[in-house]
């Protein structure tokens, strides 16, 4: 089967959430498939990262787009009553490329991750497409415009209602809709009834990401992410501002490492705080993961699987995590992971297992043994390969939608399995 693969950015190498799906996805696929990559290049200096992803595909094309284009595209849709971030990655080259190759190939099937590219599937109404929402983006600029100041927050909440009416009318018009949490689908069924919906979780590198036995540093707390991601931005200014001084008033030599891409001078100025210290980028965050005694997820905001937990806990790494972080994956509160949303309850789990090896032991490889239950790639992409199936079996014609999950497809496995 010829396949189109639209995404957002260059998935590889898989160092970030979008990243690290779509990468996994692509080499699934392609191992059958004739799959095709479209994306967009986070610059010129991106398109070095698409070589690499050319020895699992039949072909990439990858087009840059610059952070000044993107957000002139914005303004103007702000006015226009466009959705900012759709507006924002339409590149007319990457549109014309696409229309070409249709014409040149035609695909048996195109598959879009993010719906903010879903605009570059939307002419071909003759072929199935599957849109891959992950995660519903309105929902988290609903979010965003509940913790942001004016005038962000308006600008925020009006994103989520016109992507909102947007994910609606692609949900509509695509063959079939895919999320990766079963809270997402909940979400999804309410927002965009009788529209067929399935879930893909994610999964993480149980190969990769796996303890080295390696000495732990006493008294050291991480976090990894993307730091330039508002929510990620927002976890570790609260965690800073009002746990980690709770901790480090029990456990004076306490430390939390920063360990992420593109910090703010906000985050910056973070490792001018008494045991704080913030990486920037770092090749591979195993070695501060497997230095460290315990990780924090202390998101406010969060939508979908926080790929950061599940490397902790492929790691045997006992985190403490928020409820928005933690709702998303498929492990008990206790299995691997604390829960607290209160400051002060967020602090003294944290102390808890600072101060108790046996404590954080049994926590290590309960966390372990949740990765390796819940989060294997092989059953995530099986999902997928069931949907594909259905969506484009003869009998069915293009464009027509499957039933809802449990009356065409096999039951899919998910966070609440």
């Amino acid at each position: 089967m010829r396949i189109f693969f639209v995404c957002q950015r260059v998935p590889f190498p898989p160092d970030r959430g979008d990243k690290i799906v779509t990468f996994h996805e692509i080499r699934h696929l392609a191992q059958k498939h004739d799959v095709h990559v479209f994306c967009l290049a986070d610059g010129a200096e991106d398109l070095d990262n698409v070589s690499p992803l050319r020895d699992h595909v039949a072909s990439v094309t990858a087009v840059p787009v610059t952070r000044l284009r993107s957000r002139l595209r914005s303004l103007w849709a702000l006015a226009a009553g466009r959705p900012l971030s759709v507006a924002a990655l339409d590149e007319p080259a990457l549109h014309r490329v696409i229309i070409r190759k249709y014409d040149e190939l035609h695909p048996d099937l195109i598959l879009v991750f993010s719906c903010n590219v879903a605009q570059y599937a939307e002419h071909f109404a003759g072929v199935p497409r599957i849109m891959q929402f992950h995660d519903l983006d309105s929902r988290k600029w609903l979010q965003y415009g509940e913790r942001a100041s004016v005038p962000l927050n308006w600008i925020y909440r009006t994103e989520a209602t016109r992507l909102l009416a947007y994910e609606r009318s692609i949900a509509r018009r695509f063959s079939h809709a895919l999320v990766c949490t079963a809270n997402e689908r909940d979400d999804f069924e309410r927002l965009f009834p009788g529209i067929a919906v399935s879930l893909v979780g994610n999964g993480v590198d149980l190969d990769y990401f796996r303890p080295a036995g390696n000495a732990k540093k006493p008294g050291s707390i991480v976090f990894t992410g993307v730091m330039d991601y508002f929510p990620n931005i927002d976890a570790v200014c609260w965690f800073c501002d009002h746990m980690l001084p709770q901790v480090q008033a029990e456990i004076p030599a306490a430390t939390l490492t920063i360990c992420g891409s593109r910090p703010t001078p906000g985050v910056l100025r973070l490792a001018e705080r008494r045991g704080v210290s913030v990486t920037g980028w770092v090749p591979d965050t195993r070695p501060y993961l497997d230095a460290a005694e315990v990780f924090v997820a202390p998101l406010r905001m969060a939508r979908g699987v926080q790929n950061k937990v599940l490397e902790a806990l492929a790691m045997g790494l006992p985190c403490v995590a928020s409820t928005p972080a933690w709702r998303g994956t498929a492990v008990p509160a206790g299995a691997g992971i604390l829960i607290a949303d209160d400051p002060g309850q967020f602090a003294d789990l944290v102390v808890q297992l600072l101060q108790t090896r046996a404590l954080r032991d049994d926590l290590a490889a309960k966390a372990r043994a949740a990765a390796e239950a819940h989060f294997r790639w092989e059953a995530q992409l099986e999902t997928l390969d069931r949907v594909i199936a259905a969506v484009t079996s003869p009998r069915r014609g293009a464009g027509s939608v499957l039933p809802p999950q449990g009356a065409g497809l096999p039951a899919q496995p998910g966070p609440d399995r």
